[in-house]
Formats: C-alpha cells, sequence, structure tokens
C-alpha cells in the first residue's frame, strides 16, 4: 500500500469519527444561545406599543385641529399626503419601534439590568424610531418622484426626500417626541423592572 493510499484512508477515517450524528447536531442547536432573547423581543413590543399610542393621538389632533383650508398646498395632494401618512402611522411606525427597541435592549440590556437603564434605553429608542420613520418616509416619495408617478408633487427626488425628512422632522418628529421620549422611558423603567424581578 503506498503512502498516498494510506493518507487518503487515515484522512477518511477521521472524517468518520469526527463527524456529529444528527442528534449530536440537533443537541447542539438546541442547546446554543439565541442572538435575539425573549427580553429583548418584549422590549421591541413595547416600544411597538408606545409608537401607536403616540400615532393615535397625533393623527387624531392633526385632524381635529388642521383645517384644510389653511395647508399651503392643493388639498388634493395634503389628503394624498395624509393618507400615506397614516399608513405609516399605524404600522410602519409601530414595526420601526419594534426593530429599534429590540436592537436597543440587544446592545444595551440584559436582564439583570436596573431599570433605570430601562428608562434610558427607551430615551434611545424614541428619537431613533422617530429618525428612522422620517428617512423612510421621505425615501417613499423620493422613489415616487423617481418613478415619476403622476400627479408629482416635488421637482425631483432629491428635493423629495430633503424638503420630506425636514417637514415630517418639524412637524411631524418633534410633536411626536414630546409624547414618545417620556411615554418610552416610563414604559422602559416599568417593563425593566418586571424582567428584573422575575429573574431574581
Amino acid at each position: 500500500m503506498t503512502d498516498t493510499e494510506d493518507t487518503f484512508i487515515t484522512q477518511r477515517e477521521r472524517s468518520i469519527i469526527y463527524t456529529p450524528t444528527k442528534q449530536e447536531c440537533m443537541n447542539t442547536w438546541r442547546q446554543a444561545p439565541s442572538s435575539i432573547s425573549h427580553h429583548e423581543v418584549g422590549a421591541g413590543a413595547v416600544a411597538a406599543a408606545a409608537t401607536v399610542v403616540t400615532s393615535v393621538i397625533y393623527l387624531i389632533s392633526l385632524w381635529a385641529f388642521v383645517s384644510t383650508a389653511e395647508v399651503p398646498f392643493n388639498v388634493e395632494i395634503y389628503m394624498l399626503g395624509y393618507t400615506g401618512f397614516v399608513f405609516f402611522a399605524l404600522f410602519v411606525t409601530p414595526l420601526v419601534g419594534f426593530v429599534v427597541g429590540t436592537a436597543v435592549w440587544h446592545w444595551t440590556l440584559s436582564s439583570t439590568s436596573n431599570p433605570r437603564r430601562g428608562a434610558l434605553a427607551g430615551v434611545v429608542t424614541a428619537p431613533g424610531t422617530v429618525l428612522a420613520v422620517s428617512i423612510l418616509f421621505s425615501l417613499l416619495l423620493a422613489t415616487r418622484e423617481l418613478l415619476g408617478v403622476i400627479p408629482a408633487l416635488f421637482v425631483s427626488p432629491v428635493d423629495a426626500f430633503v424638503i420630506t425628512t425636514h417637514g415630517v422632522v418639524i412637524y411631524w418628529g418633534l410633536f411626536t417626541s414630546v409624547i414618545l421620549v417620556p411615554l418610552c422611558a416610563l414604559i422602559g423603567w416599568a417593563y425593566q423592572r418586571r424582567v428584573l424581578s422575575r429573574s431574581r
């Protein structure tokens, strides 16, 4: 038997010896820690709930106190933007809040962190959510302009992105942050306190 055949057999035997069985792979997978814990997912769900409450308050206030007779542009365009933002506020914003809240808790807190850190994480989650939603909404309108959808609302996609981001941050972000920041701080504190009490 040649050295080459010897080496081939040895490597083959080693591969057979060190190849884990299907049951071993399943056990290893079950024992591996999850990258996202239930604690972090729960925090994201709490943040999403806070954004829903804030969005509903904002939309009711906008509908009740802003008359379409006072809008600085065409009423049809205003209603188109309002309808689109209703969708964003009630469906996209909670999803973004869930992702941001989960990410913040994942990177900054554990199940044994004190409630004050939960409040701080809530404060970070609120503006992060507002900024992310503003950019996403602006990208949506910029994409609309890029595709040439009629009626055109802006001169160019760049104008759409810049003007919409500025408008959303000023007219939505500031008002929403006044409610969302303390609400997320309070909910973050209460949620982390509950998690901490369960872990003891």
